[in-house]
């Protein structure tokens, strides 16, 4: 991982799903569009040149929505992660510092383990994704996300707390 700076510091990466069909009844069978496809191919070159130069990552949260799950199949033709967990808590309206709160819980848990959590990647929707980073970050600036664009957030498993390195915003 390039960039890293300290054996307490993992990433973070925060994606929304790339471009979806128009809204319907039903918000969760939404499909990406062409574009979206592009768009998620794009963010995970993007990603894989700066920060996955390996090609994986340890976890990744992805949220039941269709729209979630087809970007994330389409990162992972370059960026395979090690475990994958659908996580109901990540849709539009979930709460960021329940999800805070878990990631946080979880990354500890593995250091004590035999596989410590380096990077994680979460797919999930706007407008959760601004909230989330907010609250990893404890800044409350509600960054808008446009489609496929990608929040890294550099994590210390010490203090709690993130900062924002970058956000690509994609096409």
């Amino acid at each position: 991982m390039s960039g890293q700076s300290s054996n307490d510091d993992i990433y973070l990466f925060v994606m929304r799903h790339g471009e979806a069909e128009s809204p319907r009844v039903d918000d969760k069978s939404r499909q990406l569009t062409p574009m979206g496809r592009q768009q998620a191919a794009n963010a995970a070159i993007w990603l894989k040149e700066h920060y996955c130069t390996n090609g994986s990552v340890d976890l990744a949260l992805v949220s039941p929505y269709r729209r979630a799950k087809q970007t994330h199949d389409v990162v992972s033709a370059d960026i395979v992660a090690e475990k994958v967990e659908s996580n109901e808590d990540i849709v539009p309206e979930g709460s960021p510092k329940l999800v805070s709160d878990y990631i946080d819980a979880r990354i500890h848990s593995a250091t004590n383990g035999k596989k410590p959590i380096r990077s994680l990647l979460v797919v999930s929707h706007m407008p959760f994704v601004s909230y989330l980073v907010d609250e990893l970050c404890h800044t409350y600036t509600t960054s808008l996300f446009s489609t496929a664009s990608i929040a890294v957030i550099q994590y210390s498993l010490s203090q709690h707390k993130g900062r924002l390195v970058t956000h690509y915003q994609g096409l």
